[in-house]
């Protein structure tokens, strides 16, 4: 105990500025949060890692650039937050979440109303937490394999309002499984199918598609009857959607008409954030995979396009009818860590004192 309060003390009259500093880039995805706005942050009852930290851990120091990463392949469908447990404000929430070394990371996969999940396993690399943060997320959709049981899922669910996803990847889009999380307590129920070669679209009398075309049909509660989503399959713009779906303060055909003459403009730093994760989005799965020959047969399966399936809050290509010319950036990736991460529990640092209780 003595040693170590040795060390935390040279720690800090060495580098005081390090203590008081953010730990975390201003340009980093990573949000800061105090025991106000981590209240704020689980009431939305969306999954979203947090990492328990202290300025002069070693370990928290070497994790940063790693953490900084995985959110920046997870924004903005995952939201990733930090915690400074050694300010004074932050002690009594780091002493509630029983944090008792650093790095703490937690998975909330559905802020307080659901336990979280302590990250344990092995190295933390970007793509370790990555993986750790996706696979949490709650399956809250229901993944129909062949299309004659689009029918019976459409007929189970119609006293609520329902969102059919047909896809053509194997992997159900992480943003679909987001969304299916954020409304499994609403009248609203989410099925996806995969839609490979188009056969399922022709029998239901639509267009076959492209090879990364994904359609959206929604069929509103008490109807057997779908109606085509027309806007933009992102996060802010289906939310959007579902919402006024949701609400009924329109009909829905002026609802799908706002949503169809909805334009993507995306702002500097969207297309900043949107270039980087693209550049990364091979290394990014490299380290999800136990060897490189595994890596060259999801590359060949298609199962290496991050960006279309899970990246930037999208499911598939946005069609040119959307897009308005967005603004360049001189933007450079920063590099990936791609190593497996061995079975060995991390290190983490001792607390140094155990935090104090005091009212919010």
């Amino acid at each position: 105990m003595l040693a170590t309060s040795l060390i935390v003390l040279t720690t800090l009259t060495l580098a005081p500025s390090m203590v008081s500093a953010g730990m975390f880039p201003k340009d980093s995805l990573v949000k800061p949060l105090d025991v106000k706005t981590f209240k704020q942050a689980m009431k939305a009852n969306e999954t979203s890692m947090v990492a328990f930290v202290a300025p002069w851990c070693g370990h928290c120091q070497k994790m940063v650039p790693e953490y900084s990463k995985a959110a920046l392949g997870l924004h903005p469908l995952v939201p990733v937050y930090s915690v400074n447990c050694h300010a004074e404000k932050n002690k009594r929430l780091c002493a509630e979440q029983g944090v008792q070394g650093f790095p703490t990371v937690k998975l909330f996969p559905r802020g307080l109303s659901q336990k979280p999940t302590l990250f344990e396993g092995g190295e933390r690399s970007a793509s370790a937490l990555f993986y750790f943060a996706t696979r949490g997320i709650p399956k809250a959709y229901t993944k129909i394999y062949q299309p004659d049981e689009i029918e019976s899922w459409v007929i189970q669910y119609r006293h609520k309002h329902r969102a059919l996803l047909l896809n053509k990847d194997k992997k159900v889009p992480l943003l679909w499984q987001v969304l299916a999380n954020k409304y499994s307590h609403t009248d609203l129920a989410l099925a996806s199918h995969r839609d490979r070669k188009g056969r399922t679209s022709v029998q239901m009398k639509l267009e076959e598609g492209g090879a990364k075309d994904s359609k959206v049909l929604l069929y509103p509660a008490g109807s057997d009857k779908y109606t085509i989503y027309s806007g933009i399959n992102k996060m802010d713009s289906l939310s959007k959607f579902f919402d006024s779906v949701l609400a009924g303060t329109a009909n829905l055909t002026q609802i799908v008409e706002e949503a169809k003459s909805e334009q993507y403009i995306p702002d500097e730093k969207e297309v900043e954030i949107e270039e980087q994760q693209e550049a990364q989005r091979i290394a990014l799965l490299h380290g999800g995979f136990t060897d490189l020959i595994d890596f060259e047969k999801a590359l060949k399966n298609g199962g290496a396009n991050f960006h279309d399936s899970n990246g930037f809050g999208g499911i598939g290509n946005i069609p040119e009818h959307f897009k308005k010319q967005a603004p360049k950036t001189e933007s450079q990736a920063p590099s990936m860590s791609s190593g497996t991460a061995p079975t060995t529990t991390p290190p983490r640092a001792k607390a140094t004192a155990s935090p104090q209780k005091d009212e919010l």
